[in-house]
Order: structure tokens, then C-alpha cells, then sequence
């Protein structure tokens, strides 16, 4: 089962990486019986959407669930 998990994770890695919106967000995948998190920082709102959505694709009957959150900007004066 365990490797199961492991291949899992790697086709949602691989995928998040080839959408070249996800590519360079520094996002974790975990795997939980049947549910995906999503956790990590991401550099704007509509990134969190599109990263369920391409973890979706890749396992449609699993559920995804996620803690990512938006980078905070440093505010200028």
C-alpha cells in the first residue's frame, strides 16, 4: 500500500510541476487513506484553485483538500 501512496504522490508532484502555473509554488502533497492535502505557500489567490484542480486530474475519485496559503508581499513605503 505504501507504494501505492508513493507512485500517488509522485504522478501529483510530476503534474503540479508540468502546470506551468504550479511549477515553481513550493507545494507538499500528503497522502491520507482517501484524501490528498495540499499544503505550502503559493504567490497568489487563484494558484490555490488551480493547484486542487490539477491534483484532481490526476486522482478524480480521491478527496483534495487544502492548507496552502497566499505569500504575504513585502509592503513597501
Amino acid at each position: 500500500m505504501r507504494y501505492r501512496r508513493e507512485a500517488l504522490r509522485h504522478m501529483i508532484l510530476r503534474a503540479l510541476q508540468r502546470n506551468t502555473f504550479t511549477a515553481r509554488e513550493p507545494i507538499d502533497v500528503v497522502i491520507a487513506g482517501s484524501a490528498i492535502w495540499l499544503r505550502g505557500t503559493v504567490s497568489h489567490e487563484d494558484l490555490i484553485p488551480e493547484a486542487v484542480a490539477t491534483v484532481e486530474a490526476v486522482a478524480p475519485y480521491l478527496y483534495v483538500y487544502s492548507r496552502l496559503r497566499v505569500r504575504r508581499s513585502p509592503v513597501s513605503a
